[in-house]
């Protein structure tokens, strides 16, 4: 009997996130706050997400969010509030324009220097499940004479997961991915698993750094409040 019910307990969890709802809020006024803990348990940063509107672009809607992050004692980093958007396409997946954040948060750190941007975007599938692998994402910023990129690859779902953080309890799809970044002050080669919850967006990342393969633990982001 214990064998059946937790065969049941799996089979809900897989149906809760197989929702086919999109991995992000979709109504103003909802706030996303996170914590991200080093590997020692320090504080590093807490990041808020502020929804602020919608509109339609042909058949898409695009979210509309403020980004912020705050360093352990309060001040913002990285020039404040940046405006970011999320697309969600008429099959209900996502998709994250990294070169259009990246400009946002590089904007506001060096106001007026003329910027370029290219790449594409990371998309994800309303109906991810165990064993898909989704499409690699890039972006290249220019601004100025400085140069920024990142690259996310090997992007493979793992698993469903029902998981508990200060926020609440969600059912999730369990994401694995590789980011390798480079510009100026910011050169990482990471590896992370990540727990996205429909209709609200992740709410667990686990971050390594990547070591030649062999994965070293660097810190944890959750959602705490939402």
């Amino acid at each position: 009997m214990k064998h059946v019910l937790l065969l049941i307990s799996l089979l809900l969890a897989g149906l809760g996130a197989r929702a086919g709802e999109p991995f992000t809020p979709t109504q103003a006024g909802r706030m996303l706050t996170y914590e991200r803990t080093k590997a020692n348990g320090r504080l590093e940063r807490t990041t808020t997400l502020e929804y602020t509107g919608t509109r339609r672009e042909g058949g898409r809607l695009v979210v509309e969010y403020i980004f912020t992050m705050r360093g352990p004692g309060g001040g913002e980093l990285f020039g404040g509030a940046a405006p970011m958007t999320t697309t969600v396409r008429p099959d209900g997946a996502t998709e994250q324009d990294l070169g259009a954040s990246l400009r946002a948060v590089l904007h506001n750190m060096f106001p007026g220097m003329e910027q370029q941007v290219e790449g594409s975007p990371a998309v994800l599938p309303a109906d991810m499940k165990p064993g898909d692998r989704l499409p690699d994402a890039r972006c290249t910023v220019k601004t100025g004479i400085m140069t920024h990129s990142i690259e996310v690859i090997g992007r493979e779902v793992l698993r469903f997961e029902q998981v508990t953080v200060p926020a609440g309890t969600f059912e999730c799809v369990v994401l694995r991915e590789r980011k390798i970044e480079r510009g100026v002050g910011r050169n990482r080669d990471t590896v992370s698993e990540n727990w996205y919850a429909p209709g609200v967006g992740p709410v667990r990342h686990d971050s390594y750094d990547y070591n030649n393969g062999n994965p070293k633990f660097i810190a944890r982001e959750v959602l705490k409040k939402y």
